[in-house]
């Protein structure tokens, strides 16, 4: 992978966990700490996992917050694909069809929730 889009990701990371942040508070969810995401590449999709984190320090994986294309390609469900591209996941192992926005993109952070990737609207 290469310096930018690593660069990229990285700001992914930050900005998904700054808005389960601000959400934790403004909920004023105390039972546990807010949840933290992480990535976990490969050589076509990093794929971020949400972290469920407890206050006695341990942590489980909660399933998937999102899928990022590592490569341009064209693939026979998915279609066109563009390095970059932030995917909804459709399950553990595969994202779904239809890019919600591109981590080049200045305002990538407007497909982020709290939860995951938004819906296609």
């Amino acid at each position: 992978m290469d310096t930018p889009l690593q660069e990229q990701i990285e700001q992914f990371l930050i900005a998904a966990n700054e808005i389960s942040a601000e959400h934790w508070k403004r909920q004023n969810f105390t039972h546990s700490p807010p949840p933290t995401v992480r990535a976990e590449p490969s050589s076509k999709w990093v794929k971020i996992i949400r972290v469920e984190n407890q206050h006695d320090g341990t942590s489980s994986s909660g399933g998937v917050y999102a899928f990022i294309c590592v490569q341009d390609n064209t693939t026979k469900t998915l279609g066109a694909l563009k390095r970059g591209d932030i995917h909804k996941a459709a399950s553990y192992k595969a994202p779904a069809k239809h890019a919600r926005g591109n981590i080049f993109n200045p305002n990538f952070k407007n497909c982020l929730t709290p939860y995951g990737i938004v819906y296609l609207q």
